[in-house]
């Protein structure tokens, strides 16, 4: 043997002990460091890890294998071929059936095509179509600043019989629905039309302590702008502007069953009030009737068929007037229905004459057809006598509000 193959017994013994001396070392040391002497890890490496002849080449050629962890913490190599997919640096794998754009890198990100969308449109998910442009749900409701792409289809509104209601200071203002659903629907026997109507389609305006109004827009109205009106007596009107400062107006008036209706024109008091036709055949308007006032003061005129000029007194009538006659043969009480009355009694009657004071300017005529005997309330004659026979002739009687005269 060799001088450089005998080991003594001294030096085995010696490697033997240092043997056995590191053994526990191995065995029961919970932390294994390189190049640190205080590891706080299993295994704690102070310093860089290198595998060596690792393929560095192109994303066309092999790779190395890698390292990976399995489910039970076991440390293995997977080889190159069971490397599913191997992705270029820049890109991330997507599985979709819509279509995209790009390539995915910072210079050409992915996207996804106009698919002939327009505006405020989104992406939605039809079964047969697969994604589709769709208007979004916030661009096909009514916007407060105004929609753009509004259809014939779309409707402001409620698709069940309820009141569809506008509100401003969180009051109603507005209601639209039927007539039964709004609560104004009149079922009583004596229900008059339109509002014994349970269906009608209503326009319900509101308002607040019984007023509300509708009002319209008049640039030239100085003063007085369109509106119609109701007050807290439950009366209704319309104002109108007229000429820039005047103005009309059609109310109803009166408070606790004591109603009326008035019609105004104003403000210089001059103002006419026209009645007038219009004949399609000529293409023109008739006037039949005008009142007018005279200025600030009370008096007034009325001409009928006066085509458009002043009346010229209080009444004007260009064209016959026809006035109440009738025929009496029994005692009568005269009323304000009769003007020009035939007496033709046979035998005596009594004609008795409504109060002077109740019935101020009223005239009667009163013609006896024969000669039988009328007797008459008191009256005074022509010569201011006073008489209660009525005699032959023809007699005109009015009153002066105190006394009936004989003014023929």
């Amino acid at each position: 043997m060799s001088k450089y193959n005998k080991i003594s017994l001294k030096q085995l013994l010696k490697i033997v002990c240092a043997i056995a001396f590191l053994i526990p070392f191995f065995c029961f040391s919970q932390n294994v460091g390189i190049k640190t002497q205080s590891p706080s890890q299993t295994l704690d490496i102070n310093g860089s890890l290198r595998i060596r002849s690792i393929n560095t080449a192109g994303t066309s050629t092999v790779k190395d294998s890698v390292m990976v962890f399995e489910n039970d913490g076991v440390v293995k190599y997977a080889s190159s071929s069971q490397i599913i997919q191997q992705i270029p640096q820049g890109f991330f794998p997507m599985v979709t059936n819509s279509k995209l754009t790009g390539t995915g890198t910072s210079s050409n990100p992915l996207g996804i095509p106009s698919l002939s969308a327009s505006i405020n449109q989104a992406l939605g998910w039809d079964n047969t179509s697969g994604w589709i442009p769709v208007h979004q749900i916030s661009s096909s409701n009514w916007l407060s600043v105004g929609n753009s792409n509004t259809l014939s289809t779309n409707f402001l509104g409620a698709t069940n019989d309820i009141s569809f209601n506008i509100r401003s200071n969180n009051t109603t203002m507005l209601q639209f629905g039927r007539r039964q659903t709004l609560g104004l629907f009149d079922s009583s026997n004596t229900g008059l039309y339109p509002y014994n109507q349970p269906n009608d389609a209503v326009a319900y305006i509101r308002g607040t302590n019984g007023n509300s109004s509708l009002q319209f827009e008049s640039s030239m109205s100085q003063i007085y702008k369109p509106v119609f009106f109701t007050d807290s007596n439950g009366n209704f009107g319309f104002r109108g502007s007229a000429a820039g400062n005047d103005w009309f107006e059609a109310t109803s008036s009166g408070n606790n069953n004591d109603g009326s209706l008035q019609f105004t024109i104003g403000d210089d008091g001059n103002e006419p009030i026209v009645f007038r036709k219009y004949n399609n055949s000529t293409n023109s308007y008739v006037e039949m009737m005008r009142m007018k006032g005279l200025g600030l003061d009370n008096r007034v005129t009325v001409g009928i068929n006066v085509n458009g000029n002043q009346p010229n007194s209080t009444f004007e009538v260009k064209g016959s007037v026809s006035r109440s006659i009738s025929t009496i043969t029994a005692s009568t009480t005269l009323t304000e229905t009769q003007y020009t009355v035939l007496l033709n009694n046979s035998n005596t009657i009594t004609v008795t004459l409504p109060s002077a004071s109740g019935s101020r300017g009223r005239i009667y005529v009163l013609k006896k057809l024969t000669s039988s005997t009328v007797n008459i309330s008191s009256y005074l004659n022509r010569l201011s006598s006073s008489s209660t026979v009525l005699p032959n002739g023809v007699t005109q009687l009015q009153s002066d509000g105190t006394n009936w005269q004989q003014i023929n």
